[in-house]
């Protein structure tokens, strides 16, 4: 059994795939910026450039709203292709599909490493607070003070 679409079908089917092919490849692109954004945030870290982490670390949190708002788009695409159209996926949407899954594993993995950099790099700086911080006198500083008067005369 041979299923044929009309030309209008056709169309839509095209159009759904563009945008579908468009928007994967734009998920694609902010991944690529944000493992740029991790290999900067590494460097950071490991020179204790806190002014440049903490604007990457905004720009980060930016990249990943952008994320979660872009894979919106692409689940209810992907849906409505899969509902509407039982055949075969377009192989550039599973290429797509295949290096979104490779970058989202390379995101995961760097910023692992930037946590656990990070991580070393707060234990190093506590030791060193804990090193510099003055000593706590346990002792109230006025309770040596034995010379001065104990008693008081106010009947004068």
């Amino acid at each position: 059994m041979t299923l044929t679409l009309t030309k209008e079908e056709v169309d839509k089917r095209v159009a759904l795939l563009k945008r579908l092919k468009a928007t994967l490849a734009q998920q694609r692109e902010k991944f690529h910026t944000y493992l740029k954004v991790l290999d900067a945030e590494k460097t950071s870290i490991e020179q204790d450039a806190v002014d440049n982490l903490r604007a990457q670390v905004a720009l980060e949190e930016e990249l990943m709203v952008d994320i979660h708002a872009i894979q919106k788009c692409i689940d209810p695409l992907e849906a409505v292709l899969q509902e509407a159209y039982h055949g075969p996926a377009d192989h550039d949407v599973n290429d797509l599909r295949s290096s979104l899954k490779s970058l989202k594993d390379q995101v995961q993995e760097k910023s692992l490493e930037n946590r656990g950099l990070l991580s070393r790099s707060m234990a190093l700086l506590e030791m060193e607070m804990v090193r510099v911080r003055p000593q706590v006198r346990s002792r109230n500083p006025y309770a040596g003070a034995r010379s001065a008067s104990v008693l008081v005369d106010i009947t004068t």
